[in-house]
């Protein structure tokens, strides 16, 4: 069973924050800082591309509602959202990190060495592909 059902069906402990029809909110046992919070929806998919669109509108919403408290409980600046989709879905479940961020906390993504291709050839294949 997957861990992530089992918060969103109330059958497995979280400190959860907000609760909607579509999406539960609860805070993350592994945060990059307080407050840190993991979004799921409560329909087993591991690919935003496999989310209906009403779903994906209330994680975005529930993402907002996320980002104002934080600027109301810690008077945060700023905020992180982080998701990894399909192969790279952590759990086998949907989930968005939604983080506050502050000055100096140390928080900073880690990118792979190595040469990329930023280029027109490049957004060119990706336009094509974003049909």
């Amino acid at each position: 069973m997957c861990l992530f059902c089992d918060v969103g069906n109330h059958k497995a402990d979280a400190h959860i924050v907000n609760e909607t029809d579509k999406t539960i909110t609860f805070l993350d046992i592994n945060p990059a800082n307080e407050g840190h919070m993991l979004i799921i929806p409560k329909l087993h998919v591991d690919s935003l591309v496999d989310l209906p669109d009403e779903y994906v509108l209330e994680l975005m919403n529930v993402a907002r509602k996320a980002i104002k408290a934080f600027e109301k409980v810690y008077q945060a600046k700023g905020y992180g959202i982080m998701q990894n989709g399909g192969a790279n879905c952590e759990f086998g479940h949907f989930h968005l990190h939604v983080f506050p961020r502050f000055e100096n906390d140390g928080y900073d993504w880690i990118y792979s060495t190595g040469e990329k291709e930023v280029s027109d050839k490049v957004a060119a294949k990706l336009k094509d592909a974003m049909i």
